[in-house]
């Protein structure tokens, strides 16, 4: 009788202490599961909230095993120790077919239901939205550049009418189908605006990150990938390259310069629409309706614009630019003077935006692209004379010793 209650016992405390283990795993793996994101950025989007969602949903998963695993590790370690001056073999096990079957079915239908999580989470994150502020990002070595687009529709929110603009604005108007792009260095919306990017590269793979936003799409050579969010925090997020892709892989990341200035590619997230048109769709879009007749001011305005990736490689204090793969163009006009015997300041500036390669700086590589003034040369990047003339006479205006 009393070998039946101690067999009683020694059973109820054993229940007792698999009940103390579950609860602690249980109670372990949602503490990892919580504590373990307050380590990643804010969640700057609504896919950026579903992605930790399920993030947690892992760690709280993963945690539970890690700590299952290991306790049980260290339970077997202290339990099933050879005590001292036993010498002899550990006793045969057969197996045991329905531990295998539940810590075969257990796995599975973990994975059944992750797959099914994250399966629904990237249909919500892909999925088309209403409304969509639709942006184009080229990639290229070393800069992100993002296309604007305004229609014709929204000249009279810009208080613009047709025939108040430029004449060759208007054939532009007329050429796009009733549009005009501009271009900017950052990425630009408002809280609770749902954002379609659409992504291309113009030479080797790149990939769009957004950590903020837990968003990240390959840019693949020949082929244009897109990607889809709703910001819902205002605030600056920065925007890296996440796949190396030269020298200057580094630069293709939003920076914060000595002078406290955002170089480099940036989200901002305005507040309301009412701010994001006034402070930056505005201003711009009246550049670009109405660009200066100053072509040293126009060609200013190109380069600050990012319609062309020289803000990657070269370094240029005046716009802030703080690359290290291309000559430095900081007094560029005053050196251009001397650079190739024979050649005046403005003919080696038209040379080396046309035919970079004819004359390399000593110290430097070949990795400019070629700008051609033909849309349709392959391997070359579309530059009208027009921009061409407003660059170069900018460049010529930046002297110095």
């Amino acid at each position: 009788m009393n070998l039946s209650n101690s067999t009683r016992n020694g059973s109820s405390i054993s229940i007792i202490w698999i009940i103390v283990g579950g609860l602690a795993i249980i109670f372990g793996g949602l503490l990892i599961g919580t504590v373990v994101p307050f380590i990643l950025p804010i969640e700057g989007s609504a896919e950026a909230q579903q992605v930790d969602g399920l993030f947690r949903f892992m760690l709280v998963i993963g945690g539970a095993i890690f700590l299952l695993v290991n306790g049980v590790l260290v339970y077997s370690i202290i339990r099933f120790r050879a005590r001292t001056n036993d010498y002899a073999d550990g006793p045969p096990i057969q197996g045991n077919t329905t531990l295998e079957l539940v810590w075969t079915l257990i796995p599975a239908i973990i994975v059944t239901v992750l797959t099914i999580y994250a399966y629904s989470v990237w249909v919500n994150i892909q999925s088309e939205k209403p409304n969509e502020q639709e942006v184009d990002v080229t990639g290229q070595r070393f800069a992100w550049t993002f296309t604007y687009t305004v229609t014709e529709n929204e000249l009279a929110d810009l208080g613009v009418t047709r025939d108040q603009l430029p004449e060759e604005v208007n054939a532009v108007f007329a050429s796009e189908g009733g549009a005009v792009n501009f271009n900017s260095l950052q990425l630009h919306t408002w809280v609770g605006q749902p954002v379609h990017v659409s992504l291309h590269t113009e030479d080797v793979n790149h990939a769009f990150w957004i950590p903020g936003m837990r968003i990240k799409q390959d840019l693949l050579a020949g082929r244009v990938t897109d990607i889809r969010f709703t910001p819902i925090e205002p605030g600056v997020y920065r925007i890296v390259c996440a796949e190396l892709c030269g020298s200057g892989h580094g630069n293709m990341a939003g920076e914060v310069d000595e002078r406290g200035n955002l170089t480099g590619a940036w989200l901002i997230v305005h507040p309301d629409e009412e701010t994001f048109v006034q402070e930056f769709y505005k201003p711009e879009a009246q550049n670009v309706l109405f660009p200066p007749e100053d072509p040293v001011e126009r060609g200013r305005q190109i380069l600050a614009s990012g319609a062309y990736p020289c803000s990657g490689c070269h370094v240029l204090t005046e716009l802030s630019w703080a690359g290290v793969q291309a000559p430095n163009l900081d007094s560029i006009g005053t050196r251009a003077e001397t650079r190739v015997a024979g050649l005046s300041a403005s003919d080696y500036l038209h040379q080396s935006i046309r035919e970079p390669y004819a004359y390399i700086v000593p110290g430097y590589q070949n990795i400019m692209p070629v700008f051609s003034n033909d849309p349709n040369e392959p391997n070359t990047q579309y530059m009208p004379d027009s921009d061409l003339e407003a660059i170069v006479a900018y460049l010529l205006t930046l002297q110095g010793g």
